[in-house]
């Protein structure tokens, strides 16, 4: 019987130590999802200084968001066969922090579950023009930047710099202009929307209500031609 009682000692010990280690392991090691992840990246900049000593835009965001981080092989995946939104941008990006709240917002309203998003802040070439106006190859573009350029050629504006006359000068390449959405059904790109509304002049200014509205119903417009339950003079 003293047997039988030390083994159900052990084991309840055992079975102790095992509960306490797990629960000890999912305290200190939460599940963080994409939703959160992005929440935290924008929302942790809130109120604070860029290196130009301008203050970052305020933005909420729900922590049940429909933001899925993504890459160029999955984004290519759902432009060629694929529907979706895909969202290009940057936490740094004052633009993008007044696009996000508005698509996010539309996205959920519309019952779009899944923004692909890819954050581009170290993805794109950087060119320069020296003292000798010659241009100059400052940062490389990565291999999935490349892939994005060619996925969204026909959409995207040429890259200029501007020499230290302020001329224009031609990179030669496209660039990826962010806040950028792109919205996909069945393989076609049905639209896009580049920046935010054309009223917003400085980008560290929240929008206001109306302009906040006029870039809601544009990308809702959007979504609905992704979801294709628009209805024409037929309905």
């Amino acid at each position: 019987m003293k047997y039988i009682i030390l083994v159900i000692t052990i084991i309840l010990l055992i079975v102790s130590i095992v509960y306490k280690i797990n629960n000890k392991k999912e305290v200190e090691d939460p599940v963080v999802t994409d939703a959160m992840k992005f929440k935290e990246e924008y929302e942790s900049l809130n109120g604070k200084e860029n290196s130009f000593g301008s203050k970052y835009p305020t933005v909420e965001i729900d922590e049940d968001n429909a933001i899925k981080y993504s890459n160029a092989k999955e984004v290519a995946e759902v432009v060629e066969k694929g529907t979706g939104v895909i969202y290009l941008g940057y936490p740094t990006c004052p633009w993008c922090r007044s696009a996000v709240p508005a698509l996010l917002h539309a996205a959920s309203d519309a019952g779009i579950d899944t923004i692909y998003y890819i954050d581009m802040t170290e993805h794109r070439d950087r060119y320069s023009v020296n003292e000798n106006g010659e241009l100059v190859l400052e940062e490389e573009g990565t291999e999935d930047y490349k892939k994005l350029l060619e996925v969204f050629d026909e959409h995207l504006d040429q890259y200029y710099v501007k020499d230290k006359d302020g001329n224009e000068v031609d990179t030669g390449e496209k660039r990826i202009y962010v806040p950028i959405v792109f919205f996909v059904r069945e393989g076609e790109i049905v639209g896009y929307h580049l920046d935010t509304v054309e009223s917003q002049k400085n980008p560290y200014q929240v929008l206001n209500d109306e302009q906040y509205a006029e870039l809601y119903n544009i990308y809702t417009g959007l979504m609905h031609k992704v979801l294709n339950d628009l209805c024409d003079e037929r309905c």
